[in-house]
C-alpha cells in the first residue's frame, strides 16, 4: 500500500521472497489480499495513529496520519514468537577495490 503496488506486483514480490528465503516458515502472508485482511482486523492496543494537519490547499485539508516509535516496537514485540524470524547471524563480506 505505501508504494501502491497493484495485488499482481505485490504477489509476485512475496512470491520472489518465499522462493529465496532460507526461513523454514514464511513470515509473510499468502498473498496481498489476506494480508491486507489480516491487517484490517487487527486490535492492538498500541496500534493507534495520529492526525496531524499539514497544509490547507484551495479550501482542501492534508494530514499526515503516523504512530510513535515506541508503539511500534511494543506492537513488534507484542507478536509471539517473534525471535524465530530475527537474523541473529550473518557473513561479512569485503570488496577489495583496486586502482591502477
Amino acid at each position: 500500500m505505501k508504494h501502491r503496488l497493484n495485488n499482481k506486483a505485490g504477489n509476485a514480490i512475496i512470491h520472489f521472497f518465499n522462493k529465496h528465503s532460507t526461513l523454514l516458515k514464511s513470515p509473510l502472508p499468502k498473498n496481498i489480499e489476506k494480508g491486507r485482511a489480516f491487517m484490517n482486523n487487527m486490535n492492538f492496543p498500541n496500534l493507534t495513529f495520529k492526525k496531524t494537519l499539514i497544509t490547507v490547499y484551495n479550501g482542501k485539508e492534508y494530514f499526515l496520519y503516523y504512530q510513535d516509535l515506541i508503539n511500534c516496537i511494543k506492537n513488534i514485540l507484542n507478536i509471539p514468537n517473534i525471535m524465530e524470524d530475527f537474523a541473529l547471524s550473518f557473513e561479512n563480506y569485503e570488496v577489495k577495490i583496486f586502482f591502477f
